[in-house]
């Protein structure tokens, strides 16, 4: 008689919508692996789920907790090889590791530039009350010598810079259904958190430009028929 091993305790703490968590959460259903997902209610647990740096998502692995979304899922990799979150290929593994990396930073970037503008606009509101007048157009003027003097609105600026990106994206896919390979890997991973954040106008208006961009539509609901929806 063969013994059944009884399934890894996995538990996952984040923000469900946050791209990272959501990196890590698909991750897990690739793998096929049974997990809890437990999400922080006030900013008490972001440093009680992680005192080193107080961010998240951290993974309890049988009670050895890891953080960074990217060390997550090699320490996964590592402990449950099938299905792989890389190609054979080292080069293609390489190529996979690279835009996994740059999906992480280049859009998160993007996230804390609108977070930026945002809180800019409040401290302006705040400052002059509703806005209008000499001092608005004094700074007006100011925001068009640093966009080069095109009037360009800086938040135009963010999107149109945002949809530069969604091109690279479907330049980087071509006609293969997954990024540099048939099947889904850390980068595929990486870039399905991020574009699911973009899918639900976090940055307003990043909706309509992934909309407006079927190919990287259809590559989303691939990767969830592969997760399990």
């Amino acid at each position: 008689m063969v013994e059944r091993s009884d399934p890894p305790k996995i538990v996952l703490y984040g923000p469900a919508r946050a791209p990272y968590t959501e990196k890590v959460r698909r991750g897990l259903l690739l793998k096929g692996l049974p997990f809890e997902l437990r999400e922080p209610t006030g900013p008490e647990d972001f440093r009680r789920w992680n005192p080193e740096t107080g961010l998240l998502p951290v993974l309890d692995l049988e009670g050895i907790r890891i953080i960074d979304s990217t060390a997550i899922l090699e320490r996964l990799d590592d402990r449950f090889p099938d299905p792989p979150f890389l190609a054979t290929d080292p080069r293609t593994a390489d190529q996979q590791r690279q835009l996994e990396d740059w999906a992480d930073e280049s859009f998160l970037f993007y996230f804390m530039r609108w977070m930026r503008m945002a809180e800019e606009r409040e401290q302006r509101r705040a400052a002059n009350g509703d806005g209008r007048g000499p001092l608005r157009r004094l700074r007006s003027l100011g925001a068009w010598l640093r966009a080069g003097g095109t009037w360009e609105r800086p938040h135009t600026a963010l999107l149109r810079q945002i949809g530069a990106r969604l091109d690279d994206l479907v330049g980087f896919l071509g006609a293969r259904p997954f990024f540099y390979a048939e099947r889904p890997s850390m980068a595929d991973l990486a870039v399905y958190g991020m574009l699911c954040t973009l899918s639900r106008d976090s940055i307003p208006g990043s909706a309509g430009l992934l909309g407006e961009r079927p190919v990287l539509v259809e590559y989303m609901r691939r990767l969830e028929r592969e997760t399990g929806g």
